[in-house]
């Protein structure tokens, strides 16, 4: 009765949400906010910083990021959904 996971809407919805936290996690530690978490996400996302730029390029990182874990979490869940059926 359950229905599956569509895998590109997952992914590009997480991919968005992935975008947001990154852009307001930069924009809020440009004012002084979070800049703690800047050398935190700039480990992972590779020129990441609170600058127009650094915003720009997390964002791109952060929205393939996002896409994959997407599509990854909704194929996994429609794996183990078939096998339980």
């Amino acid at each position: 009765m359950t229905e599956e996971l569509d895998p590109w809407a997952l992914a590009a919805s997480l991919g968005i949400v992935c975008v947001v936290f990154v852009v307001f996690i930069g924009v809020a530690a440009s004012f002084g906010w979070g800049e703690e978490l800047v050398p935190l996400i700039s480990s992972i996302y590779i020129g990441f910083d609170s600058t127009v730029v650094g915003i720009l390029i997390g964002a791109v990182w952060a929205f393939v990021d996002g896409v994959i874990g997407g599509a990854l979490i909704a194929a996994l869940y429609n794996f183990f959904k078939d096998l339980s059926s």
